[in-house]
């Protein structure tokens, strides 16, 4: 094998394995009404505080209010969100490093935080005022891509944070197979070296 295969090898395994704990994150705003999930929002590993799970419709009745984020719109009498309310968090723990999230966010705050963990440590976190005021429709479809995460914290400190159309999309299982055997190929390049 001659030197620049020697280093290439170890070179672009070590790049590949970088790609993927990198955490520069890229942020997407959509206003498409979304279509509302028949079997509804899911439900947080752990919460702390108040947290309305699969709520239909505003809630007024006290303090603090929840406004859905289906609000005026043809789903505002079906479509379910999860609601935490102030001081509150709600949890999502993952067993395998997620790549990208995204959400209807309803309503964007200053005091909505949505915050994102690797290996316990905080990477990215991101508050509505980021995502803009919404246009009267009372939603933003926040997409967050270029990021490693295995948690994802929602908390307010004031009324509401209401979501709906979470989806967390997980590492390729291909590209840690592609990691595996690119170590397996420097193993046996080394081996060979040593005979």
């Amino acid at each position: 094998m001659n030197r620049l295969t020697k280093t290439t090898i170890p070179l672009v395994a070590v790049l590949s394995l970088c790609n993927f704990t990198a955490n520069a994150a890229t942020v997407s705003l959509d206003y498409t009404l979304p279509t509302p999930d028949a079997a509804g929002v899911l439900a947080p590993t752990s919460t702390t505080g108040t947290v309305g799970l699969n709520v239909i419709g505003n809630d007024y009745g006290g303090s603090p209010q929840s406004k859905s984020p289906w609000d005026t719109t043809i789903y505002e009498a079906t479509g379910k969100y999860n609601s935490v309310y102030g001081g509150a968090t709600a949890t999502y723990l993952f067993s395998v490093d997620q790549t990208e999230f995204s959400l209807m966010w309803g309503s964007p705050d200053d005091y909505n935080t949505l915050e994102f963990f690797n290996d316990g440590g905080s990477v990215f976190s991101i508050v509505g005022t980021a995502v803009g005021p919404p246009i009267s429709f009372g939603f933003v479809n926040v997409s967050v891509t270029d990021l490693v995460f295995d948690k994802v914290v929602f908390s307010t400190q004031d009324d509401s944070f209401e979501y709906a159309k979470l989806a967390p999309v997980p590492i390729p299982a291909a590209a840690w197979l592609f990691g595996s055997g690119l170590l397996g190929l420097i193993g046996i390049a080394r081996r060979n070296k040593n005979s």
